[in-house]
């Protein structure tokens, strides 16, 4: 079991750094047009794409992981809500071309192909929409040790930094306008838990050692690495 497995088998909503807190955040300050349709491309289990939807944005979630789409459909049924889910890759989004104002990509590029992945959100974005990604980012050159350690734990083809990230969006299309971090918010000191698990009947014995080395890597290179939310619009 890799660490996706691990966070599909947790049913875990807002893995992401900052959680549902920084997306929430995000949308206060940027105060994109209510109208704005939202494409939540790695939804997991929908918490982000309930917050949006009930703030009055038109929203659709969509994840190649069938668990975390029943999660999130069953999350609708609690809150007696309809965001449409789709089960799907990023790399091959089964919706037209020029669909949405708004792809919003939390801690999800760095998991995939961006040579298939950013063709797709490029194609599926309006003239001048926007997509908004909250992802890993380095900051020094890592050893090669270092590297094969993240890398292979996470899955991640590549580890960039932000000039690297910019480039990659460039290169499809996509210009970045816009980059902030976690010093760019600031949280109320008294918020619930946004990181939420929904646990499966059968949990693998190896699960929470997982868990366990992620936040023994997360400690470990807190200075080599960090996260940016990376504002980028379609030329």
């Amino acid at each position: 079991m890799n660490y996706l497995q691990m966070l599909s088998v947790l049913g875990v909503g807002g893995a992401h750094p900052g959680g549902l807190l920084l997306t929430k955040s995000i949308f206060e300050k940027e105060q994109f047009p209510i109208t704005s349709k939202i494409l939540d491309a790695g939804c997991g289990t929908g918490q982000s794409s309930s917050y949006l939807y009930q703030l009055g944005y038109e929203v659709k979630g969509l994840d190649k992981d069938p668990v975390m789409i029943e999660h999130a459909k069953k999350r609708n049924a609690t809150l007696e809500i309809d965001i449409p889910y789709l089960n799907q890759d990023l790399s091959n989004i089964k919706e037209p071309n020029e669909s949405y104002d708004i792809v919003m990509c939390e801690s999800v590029l760095n998991f995939t192909p961006l040579s298939e992945t950013l063709p797709e959100i490029e194609r599926v974005l309006k003239p001048n929409g926007i997509v908004i990604a909250i992802e890993m980012i380095r900051n020094e050159l890592l050893s090669k040790e270092d590297f094969e350690e993240v890398s292979t734990f996470y899955g991640f083809p590549s580890i960039f930094s932000i000039e690297e990230w910019k480039d990659q969006f460039a290169k499809h299309n996509l210009m970045t306008y816009k980059i902030l971090s976690e010093k760019d918010f600031t949280f109320p000191s008294l918020e619930e838990p946004t990181t939420e698990f929904h646990f499966n009947d059968q949990i693998p014995e190896n699960t929470f050692d997982i868990l366990s080395m992620h936040e023994q890597i997360t400690l470990k290179y807190q200075d080599k690495l960090s996260y940016r939310i990376f504002f980028s619009r379609k030329k």
